[in-house]
This record gives C-alpha cells, structure tokens and sequence, in this order.
C-alpha cells in the first residue's frame, strides 16, 4: 500500500513516499483554523482523523497539504461544499467519492476524467511539474511566486505531490533549505509525472506513514520526515491545518470501500461516512485485516 525511500537531490536528501492507487485511497480534511470556514465542514471531514469512518478501512498515512487561504494560492472543495473559489489555471488535486485521485491544471481540457465524480478539490500554485518534467515557472528563479519563506529566505523547507504514470501518489519533502525546482527535481526522481508544490517553512511539513493499517487513536506511524517540528500524531487529536489523511483499500476484493456521494444542494455539509460497497457486503465487521471476503 505505501512505499517510502530517501532520495539525493545535490546535497539535499528528501523523504518520498508512494501510495499505490489501487490498494489506498485518500482524504482531505480542514484544520481548525484554516480554511477558515470550519462550521460548513462535514464532521468527517474536520480537523482530525474521523476513526469513526476511518477507521474501519484503516489509516496507512497522514501528511500536510498546501498554503493557508490567506496566501491566495488556489481554492479547495470538500464532501460537495465550496470552501475558496477555485482559479484557473492552478494544479489541483481532485478526491472522487471513492478516495481515488486525479491531479491536473484547472480549466485544461480533460480533467477531471470524464465520469470522475470529484467531491473534493485542493490547489496550490501554478503547476511544478509537467509531462514528467518542471515547468517554466517551477523552473524560473522568481522564487517569491512559490511562497513567502521566512525572513525572505530563499532556501526552506518544503514539500510537494505528484501523482506517476501508473496513477500512484507521490509524496516528497525535506526539512533542508530548498527552492521549489529541488521539489520538483525530487517528484521527478520519485517517477512523477504531474506534480504540485504543498507547503513551505519550517512549521508545516508533517509526515507520517504505517506498516499495517490503523483502526483506532494512539497507533504509530514510524515512517516520519526526519527533523519535521510535529509529530503526525497532532492528526490524531485536531490540527490547525488542513492535511491529507490515506487509507487501505485492497485491490481485488469483492468489497471495497467508498462514501455514498452527493445527494443533496450544493455547497450544503454532506458528511461522506465510508462504508463497504459491492456484492454481498456488510458493514458490521469487516476490514482490511480479514481475509479476502468470497
């Protein structure tokens, strides 16, 4: 399901870590104080792991995701509700009821998929990498276009999504003093072939990543950014932030897990419980710990 390693990029090591698009699926969730529109939130989708929900599937990872609202860096949806208007032009990642993915520029044609039923949405920034390759701008040593570094510091710590060729989700980050084009030299190196800049500064990179899923509060995540200022736990118990949590979902059963989708008015809070879905389901006991139901 996850699959993380180091990688060199010059003198600067950065942690990378794969989920495999066939046996994880994704959520996005808001933090408590930013975006700043945390009462419209469905409560799964609140400032902490909902293990009521997320628990069943099982949490296999948990990392940041991009700059506050107040930055002006792109709009963000999630479970059907309008958070910040979303601009064109900007990298998105696009969440279906299923916790699948698509990543993609705004407004170009064909993205999302025709057919994918996007409940949720986060940009930031221009696109780092396009086509298995960095973009102009990811490229262009106007360094204050990807964010405000602290004492206008160049050089921080950043991170960064991609999604491979095969559809996998590529996270990297590294709490080394970075430009954006090393985040985007570190996405490509992982096999990216889209990809997005997260967020920046010493206070925000957060990682986490487990050996088997997790099913309730107080499990570990022993894969982590060396250095990072919090421990991925915060997610556990409530963040300021807003933050990507990933979940189990095994490839070839006849059950899997997915949220009931839209049903009601736009931009009304509808929370999207996950449940199993599928043939001859049940939703009382079954997890990804059990063997493979028939």
């Amino acid at each position: 399901m996850v699959e993380y390693r180091n990688i060199r990029i010059g003198a600067v090591t950065f942690r990378t870590l794969l989920l495999d698009a066939q046996t994880t699926l994704l959520r996005w969730h808001v933090g408590s104080t930013d975006p700043n529109f945390f009462a419209k939130v469905p409560v799964d989708a609140g400032p902490a792991i909902d293990w009521s929900s997320e628990g069943p599937p099982g949490v296999v990872a948990v990392f940041n995701s991009g700059f506050k609202q107040s930055a002006d860096a792109g709009g963000s949806m999630v479970d059907g509700v309008a958070l910040v208007p979303l601009v064109r032009g900007l990298m998105t990642i696009a969440l279906d009821d299923a916790g699948h993915w698509e990543m993609g520029v705004w407004g170009s044609v064909g993205f999302p998929t025709q057919g994918f039923r996007a409940i949720s949405y986060r940009q930031n920034l221009a696109p780092l990498v396009l086509r298995g390759s960095l973009t102009p701008a990811g490229k262009a040593a106007n360094w204050a276009r990807w964010g405000s570094p602290l004492n206008h510091q160049a050089f921080e710590p950043r991170s960064g999504l991609g999604v491979d060729a095969q559809g996998n989700l590529i996270y990297v980050a590294t709490m080394q003093g970075v430009l954006q084009s090393q985040v985007g030299e570190a996405l490509i190196a992982a096999g990216a072939v889209t990809g997005m800049q997260l967020d920046i500064n010493p206070d925000w990179p957060i990682l986490g990543a487990s050996f088997a899923p997790l099913h309730a509060a107080g499990g570990r995540f022993p894969v982590q950014l060396p250095h990072s200022e919090h421990n991925p736990s915060i997610y556990e118990t409530g963040w300021t932030r807003d933050f990507f949590v990933a979940l189990a979902e095994p490839a070839s059963w006849s059950c899997s897990w997915s949220s009931r989708g839209l049903t009601g008015p736009a931009d009304v809070a509808q929370p999207q419980p996950l449940s199993l879905v599928g043939v001859g389901c049940t939703n009382t006991t079954t997890t990804t710990t059990q063997p493979p139901l028939g």
